[in-house]
């Protein structure tokens, strides 16, 4: 029986390891109720996916999410696309991401502040805090926070795919004339900052319930078990409690690799 139609679905790109990864994600999104499609652009069917035949693509910079947003996503016919790294991780349905939005045609998740006087890491992909700082700033950013962020999970609405890829290749671009060659990272924050209304609204705090990502291994051989844990600010070091219910896994590739496969997978604790 097809899915209920609905105003948006999840999408995805992935080669090699990364398509079973994407089984697994998938089937942790059904068993908690998620009805939501999901459009993945592979060489090899996805199990519990419309799946999207693809060549090889270029990875440098991991900049192909944008492209294949801008050519090939928006031919979908959905409002909102929501993308997905891979190692995302399901624990519960969250409902409607669509609020998540608040009124913005785009959503990420800001994670750490550029600008925040008690940073410990004071460079972000080899650029310093105070020059990205600088670089967004010069192309139009006014909020006293500068965010970074983590593009395993983001939303876009259709009518803004032109402006998005359009402000975040310019600011690729620039920072590279500059001496800075971000991944897509620093493009898609500029774009957010720009996009997103109220950029305080898109934060982690304000969100987290929704997505975090697990950067520091809290799951790391293992797989997300719906409980709380600290999620570290990547310049501040700064705590927070976090309970979201997808999980940006990262630490947890291989086992969610070992698990699309069917081998049996034995879990450490950290």
């Amino acid at each position: 029986m097809p899915l209920p139609k609905s105003r948006y679905c999840f999408w995805s790109v992935v080669d090699g390891r990364y398509a079973p990864m994407m089984e697994t994600l998938i089937a942790s999104a059904r068993r908690v109720g998620v009805e939501q499609e999901f459009h993945i652009w592979t060489k090899q069917p996805v199990s519990g996916a419309v799946s999207h035949s693809v060549g090889d693509f270029n990875k440098s910079h991991y900049l192909f999410k944008l492209r294949f947003l801008q050519e090939e996503v928006r031919k979908l016919d959905y409002e909102y696309f929501v993308w997905l790294d891979a190692d995302n991780y399901f624990v519960r349905d969250p409902g409607d991401l669509t609020a998540l939005l608040r009124h913005a045609p785009l959503h990420v998740t800001f994670e750490s502040d550029a600008c925040n006087p008690v940073n410990r890491r004071l460079d972000w992909w080899g650029c310093p805090l105070a020059e990205f700082a600088t670089l967004m700033r010069k192309r139009g950013v006014k909020s006293h926070a500068i965010f970074n962020l983590n593009a395993g999970f983001w939303i876009v609405h259709r009518d803004v795919i032109d402006t998005l890829c359009k402000f975040a290749f310019a600011f690729w671009e620039e920072s590279r004339v500059a001496g800075y060659t971000f991944t897509e990272e620093a493009p898609l924050a500029y774009a957010a900052h720009m996009l997103c209304g109220n950029p305080y609204n898109h934060t982690l705090s304000k969100t987290s319930e929704y997505w975090a990502s697990d950067w520091t291994g809290r799951y790391k051989g293992r797989l997300p078990d719906g409980l709380p844990w600290l999620f570290e600010d990547y310049f501040s070091g700064e705590r927070m409690l976090v309970n979201p219910a997808i999980v940006h896994a990262m630490r947890s590739k291989q086992v969610m690799f070992a698990v699309a496969r069917g081998e049996k997978v034995i879990e450490t604790l950290n």
